[in-house]
């Protein structure tokens, strides 16, 4: 997208660069409305950039993304198929950031209940980055966390726990013990061992998984209260009402200070 003296494109690039980078930083926030006021931005941007082109399939996704954590799967559901569409013809077959596209559309899936389709397109995912990635490669660990979700959805624990540990143990390994995508791990674990009367080993995960997540997103960030709501349910189930309220007192203050971003 170049006019003869060719400014155009390099405009086109700065502008959307600069509304994906501050988008993705409302993201990280928490700040979901401002994410995707950013992400629709930079798509009016990309859309200039040629329908084959991976900088307007990145932004799909992320608008995308930005929409299911809103809960607005039908504005969804066209951009991932798009963005899917986009990459499969420019990255080919067995690229690892068309596994990434197939986790995020099977996520999607999986929040609307098409658990079917979800699976199929995980374990599509598993399968290219088996071959693409190392044992520890934290893609490969983000879909393994992901389809572990899926069954957990379907009450099938016992294919979710392996993937869980697996994935933790690679997460820990790629990215360190403080990272937040560890947190997520542990969050998702710990949830496990509670729906199924495992309290004394979900206990110290949550506890972990809160530590990390204050200090890595900090104190106002809603995975923090996500975490914060899971724990007091466990402490209330264990007869510790009073540290249950707490906690769920301070989960309803960052979710209340999100709502007004």
């Amino acid at each position: 997208m170049a006019d003869a003296t060719g400014h155009i494109e390099p405009a086109v690039d700065g502008r959307w660069k600069m509304f994906m980078r501050v988008g993705q930083a409302a993201f990280e926030k928490g700040n979901y409305r401002g994410a995707e006021k950013m992400f629709r931005s930079a798509l009016q941007e990309a859309e200039k950039l040629g329908s084959m082109d991976t900088r307007l399939s990145v932004t799909l996704v992320n608008l995308a993304l930005t929409y299911c954590t809103q809960g607005k799967h039908d504005l969804a559901d066209p951009l991932y198929k798009r963005a899917l569409s986009i990459d499969e013809i420019i990255l080919g077959p067995e690229s690892r950031d068309l596994a990434i596209d197939l986790n995020n559309m099977a996520a999607h899936y999986r929040r609307m209940g098409r658990h079917d389709e979800a699976e199929r397109l995980y374990k599509h995912a598993l399968s290219i980055l088996e071959r693409a990635c190392k044992p520890y490669d934290p893609d490969l660990a983000l879909v393994r966390n992901n389809l572990a979700l899926l069954y957990c959805d379907l009450g099938q624990c016992n294919k979710a726990e392996p993937l869980y540990k697996a994935a933790l143990e690679a997460r820990e390994c790629a990215l360190g013990s403080k990272h937040p995508q560890v947190a997520e791990t542990l969050v998702a674990l710990a949830g496990l061992y509670r729906m199924n009367n495992r309290y004394e080993e979900a206990e110290p995960l949550y506890q972990r998984a809160i530590s990390v997540l204050e200090v890595a997103l900090g104190p106002d960030h809603p995975e923090l209260a996500t975490a914060l709501q899971e724990y007091s349910e466990l402490l209330h189930l264990t007869g510790r009402d009073e540290e249950s309220r707490q906690l769920e007192q301070r989960a309803d203050a960052i979710w209340s200070k999100a709502d007004r971003l």
